[in-house]
């Protein structure tokens, strides 16, 4: 992940997820701290997010930050690509590259 060109570091012991329900058109986020719900729409190789809602747990300053900066992210529609298993979110001078995983029961 980078940021302005930079390595952008999570919070220790943390990591972001992302959850696709195609049937539902929605995708959920997390970061570490809370989980974020999007209705969601992929087309045209942009991640367009509107509507968001969270869970409104508690949680350290810097978890709730960094749900903020991923929340803000993904409603900037983040072009997406995917490339060997991996997917790759880009946008305003920020790169994400997810790791794909198989669906869990």
């Amino acid at each position: 992940m980078t940021e302005n060109g930079r390595p952008r570091f999570l919070v220790r012991g943390t990591r972001i997820t992302l959850w696709f329900v195609d049937e539902t058109h929605r995708l959920s986020a997390h970061a570490g701290g809370n989980t974020v719900m999007f209705e969601v729409d992929t087309d045209s190789g942009v991640l367009k997010t509107r509507s968001p809602f969270s869970t409104v747990l508690s949680f350290a300053p810097a978890l709730i930050d960094q749900d903020a900066w991923l929340t803000e992210f993904l409603l900037r529609a983040p072009a997406w690509t995917t490339a060997n298993g991996t997917l790759i979110l880009t946008g305003d001078r920020t790169t994400i590259e997810l790791q794909q995983t198989p669906d869990r029961p």
